[in-house]
């Protein structure tokens, strides 16, 4: 990644100085450390900002043009405020496009201005760098125009680009923590409500460690799908057997499950069975963080990948063997696949003195077994967006 003396170099040679406001700013991506395939059904996740960013310098000009260069991608568009189309050939171009519009429509106005970004988050890993540009465009541009934009108010806005412009669906987590992480804390979020807390993620003697399986995500809109169908048979299921309100499988709890399931289809059953353990995790996991437990976190880590494996049946072999060949490691308290699933990265605790090894040890195994060059990125609870100094 550029230093940042470096990334305005390459700005002042590719745009006049206009004279007026100017900033460098940046947001993280994330790791979802445990609640997966937990948002579409009202309940609870916990991510973490992660030390990998987008990084956007930018100045503001007197009209009404925008001219945004991706250095990564070696390519620039230029575009009217006035004029917001979807870019087809560019498609990056569209998560700053949907982000100005939706700050459009809040009625603030707003300057063209020159800007150049990079990015050191994988993409296509699941680690969502396109949440990063949406949060890191929402900072900039409030910062540069002066305008008072909350935190969790950026983040929606962000997450309305995405499903508005963009055309994705996604719920809210990757634009939260992007926004609102903070360093050494995971942030626990409600999928119903939106709030959020804080929680502190003291990592004295562990690390995260990221595992990319190199595996391009290729079933999952088909398959998403179909899973959130599973559960929305099983949630109505519940709404008609239960003396209580069942919105969504957050609100049945175990015993329920285990006491009215049995007229559930078997594979309804192991659907509706994963969301509701794994709602349970995320708070047991909380609680765990909270008393500084870890091995309990790492536990419960664990047992979340072997319910995302088996009963929700969203992983795959190459993320299974990443979680088999951590789990064989010195000094590792968990492992899991994360995201969405079907490829993509497997997040693991691992101790700060057996890291080399393990990266050493699983990269050569995977590497064998699969013929896929795997990434490992160390990390830890990183901080949300921010101007850079």
């Amino acid at each position: 990644m550029r230093g940042l003396k470096e990334l305005w170099q390459i700005f002042e040679e590719r745009f006049p100085d206009t004279g007026l406001r100017k900033g460098a700013f940046a947001a993280p991506g994330r790791v979802n450390l445990i609640g997966e395939h937990t948002d579409y059904n009202d309940g609870f996740v916990l991510p973490m900002a992660i030390d990998k960013n987008i990084t956007m310098l930018a100045q503001l000009r007197d009209d009404q043009e925008v001219r945004a260069y991706s250095l990564d991608y070696g390519r620039e568009v230029i575009f009217s405020l006035l004029d917001l189309e979807f870019e087809k050939e560019d498609f990056w171009a569209n998560y700053i496009k949907g982000v100005i519009d939706e700050i459009k429509k809040m009625d603030y106005y707003i300057q063209g201005m020159n800007l150049i970004f990079t990015g050191d988050i994988p993409i296509g890993s699941g680690l969502s760098s396109s949440a990063a540009l949406e949060v890191v465009t929402a900072y900039t541009i409030a910062s540069l125009n002066d305008l008072d934009i909350q935190p969790v108010e950026m983040a929606l806005l962000c997450q309305r680009a995405e499903n508005n412009f963009v055309g994705v669906n996604c719920g809210i987590m990757d634009q939260y923590i992007s926004r609102l992480g903070k360093e050494g804390n995971a942030l626990l979020i409600d999928c119903r409500s939106n709030e959020y807390e804080l929680v502190r993620f003291s990592l004295e003697d562990y690390q995260v460690v990221i595992c990319n399986s190199r595996v391009e995500r290729g079933l999952v809109d088909s398959e998403y799908n179909q899973r959130r169908e599973e559960c929305e048979k099983a949630s109505r299921y519940f709404a008609e057997r239960l003396d209580h309100r069942v919105l969504a499988l957050r609100d049945v709890t175990v015993e329920e499950l285990e006491k009215e399931g049995g007229g559930l289809e078997e594979i309804t059953y192991r659907r509706a069975r994963h969301v509701i353990t794994e709602n349970n995790r995320v708070l047991m996991a909380v609680s765990a963080l909270r008393k500084n437990d870890l091995e309990t976190f790492g536990k419960l880590m664990t047992e979340s990948h072997y319910s995302l494996r088996d009963d929700y049946e969203v992983s795959c072999p190459e993320l299974d063997l990443l979680v088999e060949l951590a789990l064989k490691q010195k000094g590792v308290l968990g492992a899991r696949m994360t995201g969405a699933g079907f490829g993509g990265c497997t997040v693991n605790l691992v101790h700060k003195d057996y890291i080399d090894d393990f990266i050493a040890n699983v990269k050569k195994a995977y590497d064998q077994e699969t013929g896929k060059d795997m990434e490992i990125y160390v990390t830890w609870p990183a901080a949300g967006a921010r101007e850079l100094a």
